[in-house]
């Protein structure tokens, strides 16, 4: 299916689940929203739209910050929301922080599907990057350069023997690259534990909701979806974060130990310094490209 068009979920639908940071019960409702409202999010009366001028913490997740309201970890769900091609949805939310749900974007992707997807009357308006570009911070880096899809690497670099140096690359119209991304699920190391809480941090995560690894060893019981699992889950967080962008981008772009604080810098740099374009989907060369995942 070529996504020519703009696109909602048919129904409203509530998720609930332990925000990984705050510790705390959240509960969402996706609602359906009209062509060209975007994605935002309603947090005490506030409506905070998923776009990069309102984000403001990087630190482990992404959030956004509007008229003294938070919302915090939004990058897995705006990840779902791309691949599964919505445009327009308004989220409620009860609590500061998203549901972490698995520690993946799988959770949010069969709400979505369970909901349903309906296609909207006007026709989808892309991101296409114009130029080369690269974004730089220490010794991390993103560079993007133009293309007919999104196509999208992460190379690590860690002291441990099973991320290593080990790289992943989705590409948008390949369905098994979708399914490696998606269901890839948040990680962290076992020494990191006690830091992240000392600093008020991964109160509610659990063995349930992220992948830990104690030396080179994987302390979750079933072990890793993937032997590269960690390396999608960074594709992941990073096509969540592009989404800030307001539309999906069209671009190939290279991550080289990136995290959120570099994705934000690099799509603030793509606006400051007009490297993309927006156009509709009939403007593109071969369309066919930009099918939805599922």
């Amino acid at each position: 299916m070529i996504c020519q068009f703009q696109r909602t979920i048919k129904n409203e639908i509530e998720i609930k689940g332990i925000g990984v940071h705050s510790g705390e019960i959240t509960k969402i409702r996706l609602i359906p929203a009209k062509e060209n409202e975007g994605i935002n999010f309603i947090r005490k009366d506030v409506i905070i739209p998923a776009k990069i001028e309102y984000a403001h913490s990087f630190d482990f997740a992404t959030s956004l910050y509007k008229d003294e309201v938070s919302v915090k970890t939004v990058e897995h769900l705006l990840a779902a929301l791309y691949f599964t091609g919505i445009d327009n949805l308004y989220i409620e939310i009860d609590n500061e922080e998203m549901p972490i749900l698995d520690g993946s974007s799988k959770g949010f992707v069969d709400k979505i599907k369970e909901a349903g997807i309906l296609t909207l009357n006007e026709e989808k308006i892309y991101a296409v990057l114009d130029r080369y570009i690269k974004v730089e911070l220490g010794d991390k880096y993103i560079e993007a350069k133009p293309s007919d899809n999104l196509k999208v690497t992460y190379k690590a670099e860690y002291n441990n023997n099973i991320i290593g140096n080990k790289s992943f690359t989705y590409v948008a119209d390949n369905k098994d690259s979708f399914m490696g991304v998606y269901t890839a699920r948040t990680y962290c190391f076992l020494e990191e534990v006690e830091y992240l809480k000392s600093i008020g941090l991964a109160k509610g995560g659990s063995l349930e909701n992220a992948v830990v690894f104690s030396n080179d060893k994987v302390l979750n019981a079933e072990g890793l979806r993937f032997e590269d699992e960690p390396v999608r889950h960074k594709v992941l967080d990073l096509i969540g974060d592009l989404y800030l962008l307001g539309y999906p981008l069209i671009a190939e772009i290279l991550s080289f130990k990136g995290g959120h604080r570099l994705n934000a810098e690099f799509v603030r740099t793509l606006l400051s310094e007009k490297a993309i374009s927006l156009k509709y989907a009939s403007e593109i060369y071969n369309p066919d490209k930009l099918a939805v995942n599922f």
